[in-house]
């Protein structure tokens, strides 16, 4: 009885053990087989691996660099790789790429990136924020009832339970846009930015309540009970995807003509700050109406880690090594991670004045904004190394401790609550922010301690989510090429200031993309702004309200233009009562290249803030391995404007004094000789750097 009951086990181990094998090399033939060691590796040869294939679906790519994988997004859950394997297959330095799809083919065509958006989407979704529930009226019926002058009250039925949610929706019309002129034209901007006095005659305001469908605690709220939706399912929206929801009612209720038809759909704009800042970036990468109708404007103001920060860019922190400044996140290995090698990266700034040259802009000077105010708030950094040694300034001394120069943002003396807050810290502080199923990716490199903050040593550390198949940079790429502001202050390094303008140059690339497939290169640039500010977490400390404001009512004003000045929803007569079933598409054309050239207040939206060609920040950019269609990768970009200056630059460092706790390092003391480039300018990154004359 004894031998059959160990004949018996021994069949279920061979059986089980073959299982397993069949597993691993259905797994292999999709991603490579997990061997959990933290080196990532190339996936198998090019061709079309999982997902779909054909028109709209790419070109092979055998050099892909990236890990291929299944994607079927009508089978997420059954397609898509579990948390525990990538948490397997370990570091993932390399930025993941937005122009190959997750089977490794390369984005070619607009129809291709349609298609590869999907996927971007459904990745963010399924890893990070939750999956929205659906609006098809198969699954919900949504009604309104108008009242006041352009008030809403707005139902969604659950058609399968029922269930019902109500709530009120207020904007505020200028008389002068009220009446049959505007009424039922789906004609005019709906700002939810509470910035009503720079509206004022130009659309109708309000503000847009994210606390009416979910919460930031643990994502419960209207939605879930609305869809009878368990907050601990790993795939339950988060509370930032119930916002989103939210918006994609509310631009329904809008194309199908709520609010007595005055408001086009295509022309919301809203705005956030802080924690409302995630919120703000994730409503607009992930609401859409039943028309596809997405939001016009975004702004994103102090949002940080979760909102525009991309995990993976650490240089900021100025990790050292022998005294040589290195990569604490190298592509070919998991590389030494030590808090105390992080010592800070120098950031040399300079005030921009009222009056002085706009980078790169013939004739156009920085000026107030319209509806804004002269301040003192502005500041650039410049490149403070060899071989160029630009001018720079004292910094303000908004604090009670002077703030040094060159200002060291990292573990800055002006700001207590100091490092890099990490993904790893954030799903910890506020966990509704995103998805249970996120909680599970490994948090590595905690020896770093990226998010220490000074004076409360006793902390628990936090690591990078270096594992994930996402990252930060996707949010900006679902958003373009609709108009996006990202703002900050220098003095919040927890926010990562820096990585927060790579992900506004990353987005550039797919606004250019866009123009250039319609063969217009510079058509949706002016759409994505960048604004720095010397501010404290929160905003408010310069003109970033009326920047954005400004920039709002450019596109709006140039799409009336572009489309003849009838209405810019159809391009057709606005009496046309079908007009709101029109092509909704003629928001985008919104060139503004020819305005902006000679349009100071637009022109300052581009202006590059942080310095690409700064060898310190190298090892973030050599990470973003691939680039828009027809183009180098970012990396062979940036090492174009770097690899000649390392010679230079590292004799440079051989004479310079590693610095103490929280000072900043000083110029060292030799004459340059290498190659010296233009600095970047409202261009962007350019193919090949620019020798400056």
């Amino acid at each position: 009885m004894r031998k059959k009951n160990l004949l018996q086990i021994a069949v279920c181990l061979v059986i089980c053990l073959t299982l397993v094998l069949m597993a691993a090399c259905k797994a292999d033939e999709i991603i490579g087989t997990p061997t959990g060691e933290l080196v990532p590796g190339e996936g198998p040869a090019g061709g079309l691996v999982g997902g779909s294939s054909g028109p709209g679906w790419g070109e092979r790519d055998p050099s892909f660099r990236g890990k291929r994988f299944k994607l079927d997004l009508n089978d997420l859950a059954g397609s898509l790789p579990s948390v525990t394997t990538w948490n397997q297959l370990g570091h993932q330095h390399a930025y993941p790429d937005p122009f190959h799809f997750a089977n490794g083919n390369r984005v070619v065509t607009l129809a291709d990136w349609e298609n590869r958006r999907k996927e971007i989407r459904a990745l963010l979704e399924y890893y990070e924020y939750g999956i929205m529930p659906s609006i098809d009226p198969s699954v919900v019926e949504i009604t309104w009832v108008d009242s006041g002058v352009a008030d809403c009250a707005i139902t969604v039925t659950h058609i399968e339970s029922g269930r019902t949610a109500t709530w009120n929706q207020t904007t505020t019309l200028p008389a002068a846009l009220q009446g049959p002129a505007y009424e039922g034209k789906a004609m005019l901007p709906l700002n939810l930015m509470n910035n009503n006095t720079v509206y004022t005659g130009f659309g109708g305001s309000g503000s847009f309540n994210t606390g009416t469908f979910g919460t930031e605690g643990d994502g419960s709220g209207l939605v879930h009970t609305l869809y009878g939706i368990n907050t601990s399912d790993p795939s339950a929206p988060s509370g930032n995807s119930d916002y989103a929801w939210g918006m994609s009612v509310l631009l329904t209720v809008i194309e199908e003509g709520g609010f007595r038809g005055y408001y086009n759909p295509n022309w919301v704009a809203i705005t956030g700050y802080s924690r409302g800042g995630k919120a703000t970036m994730c409503i607009s990468a992930f609401a859409e109406s039943r028309k596809g109708a997405r939001v016009g404007l975004t702004h994103i103001g102090s949002a940080g880690s979760g909102g525009p920060a991309i995990e993976r860019f650490l240089s900021p922190a100025g990790y050292r090594v022998n005294g040589q400044y290195a990569d604490p996140l190298p592509l070919d290995g998991p590389g030494l991670m030590e808090f105390e090698g992080l010592v800070g990266k120098p950031w040399y700034m300079k005030q921009i004045k009222i009056g002085d040259d706009i980078p790169g802009a013939s004739g156009l000077a920085y000026a107030v904004t319209p509806g804004g105010s002269a301040d003192d708030w502005r500041y650039t950094t410049v490149r403070g190394w060899s071989p160029y040694f630009d001018t720079f300034e004292s910094t303000p001394t908004n604090y009670s401790t002077a703030v040094t120069v060159p200002f060291v943002g990292w573990q800055s003396p002006a700001e207590s609550w100091s490092g890099i807050q990490s993904l790893s810290e954030g799903r910890n502080e506020t966990p509704g922010w995103f998805s249970v199923r996120f909680r599970e990716f490994a948090d590595l490199h905690y020896g770093l301690d990226i998010d220490h903050v000074r004076g409360m040593e006793g902390r628990s550390k936090y690591g990078v989510l270096c594992t994930t198949p996402v990252d930060q940079h996707f949010l900006g790429c679902l958003i373009a090429p609709r108009g996006m502001i990202i703002s900050d202050g220098y003095v919040v390094p927890r926010n990562n200031p820096e990585s927060q303008f790579a992900h506004w140059l990353i987005a550039d690339e797919v606004y250019r993309m866009y123009g250039e497939l319609e063969g217009n290169p510079d058509k949706y640039i002016w759409n994505n702004a960048f604004m720095m500010t010397w501010g404290t977490h929160g905003g408010n400390n310069g003109n970033e309200g009326a920047d954005a404001s400004y920039l709002f009512r450019k596109i709006v004003e140039q799409a009336r233009f572009n489309n003849g000045g009838e209405d810019a929803v159809t391009g057709s007569d606005p009496e046309d009562p079908n007009a709101r079933e029109g092509d909704y598409s003629k928001f985008y054309g919104t060139n503004m290249t020819f305005l902006a050239l000679s349009d100071a207040n637009l022109m300052k939206m581009r202006t590059p803030f942080f310095q690409v060609d700064d060898p310190i920040g190298r090892f973030d950019y050599y990470r973003m391995v691939w680039g828009r269609p027809g183009h180098p990768t970012v990396a062979e970009r940036i090492k174009r404007r770097i690899d000649p200056i390392l010679t230079d630059y590292f004799a440079g460092e051989a004479n310079r004094t590693p610095p103490a706790a929280f000072a900043p390092p000083v110029h060292p003391s030799y004459t340059p000789t290498g190659p010296k480039f233009k600095a970047m300018d409202w261009r962007g990154l350019l193919d090949e750097p620019e020798p400056l004359n």
